[in-house]
């Protein structure tokens, strides 16, 4: 449940409404060269970013959405806090070779040097913060789409271990900014899960306390 809990921290950068109207097409070689070269181009001058989220979970066999809110803060040093706060309160905290998590009153840190899957998980939402992510074939195989005014990017594990809990994970992009803007992670059971964020600030000044356990 942790491992399950901690892939869906990956954090990403501004809000933007599904254009479901608009068919899905599949990207030539070029043009998906092209949306890769430009989101990796403009992760590299992400050096901080703050953002509030909203994520739903959708459970197939119930037919039944949960929503949540909360916060995310990033720094371009390898550091994430991804924080909840309804409707209800957990923290998670990526710095360095430790996480921190913190559920309640309950607190635990683990030091993902320990577990080879944590070290990929850790690696995953890193990479999907850069970009890097499109490009990992060692972790992903990644197929580029447009939609409207968007750019879209199927990723399908490639490792066993990721294998076993995701069937797909999609980036959605703002073309316009060629900035990660949704995020939809597919069960092997059907469940999936959105994160949209919004109200993005970057390169502002973001307290190092964020990213420390307390």
């Amino acid at each position: 449940m942790v491992m399950r809990k901690l892939l869906l921290m990956l954090c990403m950068a501004v809000s933007l409404t599904l254009q479901a109207q608009a068919p899905l097409k599949k990207a030539t070689e070029a043009q998906a060269k092209a949306m890769v070269e430009k989101i990796n181009q403009k992760a590299t001058s992400i050096k901080t970013l703050a953002c509030d989220f909203t994520q739903v979970k959708t459970l197939r066999f119930l037919n039944d959405k949960m929503t949540s809110q909360g916060k995310m803060y990033f720094d371009g040093t390898g550091k994430l806090r991804w924080e909840y706060t309804s409707p209800y309160s957990y923290t998670f905290i990526l710095n360095g070779q430790k996480v921190y998590i913190k559920s309640g009153k309950s607190s635990h840190t683990i030091d993902i040097r320990q577990s080879k899957l944590f070290q990929s998980i850790a690696q995953v939402m890193m990479n999907s913060m850069t970009g890097k992510s499109l490009t990992n074939n060692s972790e992903f195989t990644c197929t580029m789409y447009t939609q409207g005014n968007d750019w879209v990017a199927d990723m399908v594990p490639q490792k066993k271990e990721m294998k076993k809990m995701f069937k797909t994970i999609r980036l959605r992009f703002d073309s316009t900014r060629q900035m990660v803007s949704q995020v939809e992670m597919t069960e092997q059971g059907g469940d999936t899960t959105l994160i949209t964020l919004k109200d993005v600030k970057l390169n502002g000044k973001v307290d190092e306390k964020m990213f420390v356990a307390q």
